[in-house]
């Protein structure tokens, strides 16, 4: 089973990209923080005054140990349907109230409060490994403050998710637009720190910092960490597998890796120049590489914009290996596709030891093609013309 502990101040998107990730692998999602508002709204509805000058915080903790105990407390770990149950009635939006924003953490900085969330935490987590779950053993997805730390700090995969505090602002307040309860992010991870540290990572745990990031751009990166530590475990299964087995210390090593360790014949890669095609649509530059390549790797078409990303190919000219990176056509102030075909120019021309500007000899110099000399001078690379 893949445990994936998710820890990050108020704002930064926990809840919808580890929604998005386990439903991506098939896992269980365990939402901890609707646990704790649940918890907050059940005191509430009990007549516990949450606003006294002095919360009585046994009363507290023996409402929340009845809430889980006595069988008041439920919650659906699909992510694609995360509900939390309170006596069988729904209370997914109830719990995101701003009037149960606001108390959350006057129950949640409770010490025995949390000690009571943690081992149902823990609970939850632990019954995934079984193959009768909702992820029939695959894994889980829990979202927190303490996640990484506390509550599954033996996590496979351990992520501090964080943004810059105005960007988590931003977001919290588009959600009360949607009518989600809003939020002082900054007073909420105020008051949640005095108990829990969850804006600086632990040992052993990966920050993402997703402030620039869009939705799926995030979800991609945590993508490719579950997807390694899925490798990794099947890895380590299958070198157990392994036990029993007469190997020589060759096999071994070649099992635990420690054969590729300290090589002094370590392989890398001969360092060359690169040289970017660059030019306006249909001008010849998939023509030119195809000849400095001496066979036809480029794709040359009549039609303008066939070559839309850039590519590279290894090159050899009079005795010299180089790297040639042939673009698609360039244009300034377009829109879409060639937008991105226009920003992936500029990219190699960024890249580049140096630049090929091909123009057409008949037509002459045309007004895309003084723009792009004015990119490529501010570029500062060297420019042959052909």
């Amino acid at each position: 089973m893949i445990r994936v502990a998710i820890d990050g101040p108020a704002g930064v998107g926990k809840s919808s990209t580890s929604k998005a990730l386990a439903r991506y692998f098939g896992f269980a999602y365990l939402d901890t923080g609707a646990m704790y508002r649940a918890c907050a709204w059940w005191c509430m509805r009990q007549g516990i005054d949450l606003d006294a000058e002095r919360i009585d915080e046994q009363l507290v903790t023996e409402t929340v140990g009845e809430f889980f105990t006595e069988g008041h407390f439920d919650i659906s770990v699909d992510p694609a349907d995360p509900k939390v149950l309170a006596d069988g009635e729904d209370i997914s939006d109830a719990i995101r109230a701003s009037e149960v924003s606001s108390h959350v953490s006057k129950v949640s900085n409770i010490i025995p409060v949390r000690h009571v969330l943690i081992a149902a935490q823990r609970a939850y987590i632990a019954r995934e490994a079984a193959e009768d779950s909702f992820s029939g053993g695959a894994g889980v997805v829990a979202e927190g403050r303490d996640i990484t730390t506390v509550v599954a700090p033996d996590a496979e995969v351990r992520v501090l998710l964080t943004a810059r505090e105005e960007v988590r602002q931003a977001r919290r307040t588009g959600q009360a637009v949607k009518g989600v309860g809003g939020e002082d992010v900054a007073a909420r991870d105020r008051a949640d720190s005095k108990v829990t540290s969850f804006l600086e990572a632990a040992d052993g745990v990966i920050t993402v910092d997703n402030s620039d990031m869009d939705f799926d751009e995030t979800l991609a990166v945590l993508v490719r960490m579950v997807e390694d530590a899925i490798e990794e475990q099947e890895y380590e299964r299958y070198a157990a597998n392994l036990t029993g087995y007469e190997l020589d210390e060759g096999d071994e090593a070649l099992i635990d890796g420690s054969a590729f360790d300290d090589r002094s014949d370590t392989y890398t890669p001969k360092a060359v120049g690169v040289l970017a095609i660059v030019g306006r649509p249909n001008v010849g530059k998939s023509t030119l590489v195809n000849r400095v390549l001496g066979r036809r790797a480029a794709v040359v078409e009549d039609t303008p914009g066939v070559t839309r990303d850039r590519v590279s190919y290894d090159a050899e000219w009079a005795g010299t290996d180089f790297k040639l990176v042939d673009t698609g056509g360039w244009e300034a102030d377009v829109e879409g596709i060639d937008s991105a075909i226009a920003s992936q120019a500029q990219i190699a021309v960024q890249l580049a030891d140096a630049v090929v500007l091909v123009v057409d000899g008949q037509v002459g110099m045309t007004a895309t093609d003084e723009r792009i000399v004015r990119m490529l001078r501010a570029s500062g690379k060297p420019v042959t013309l052909a």
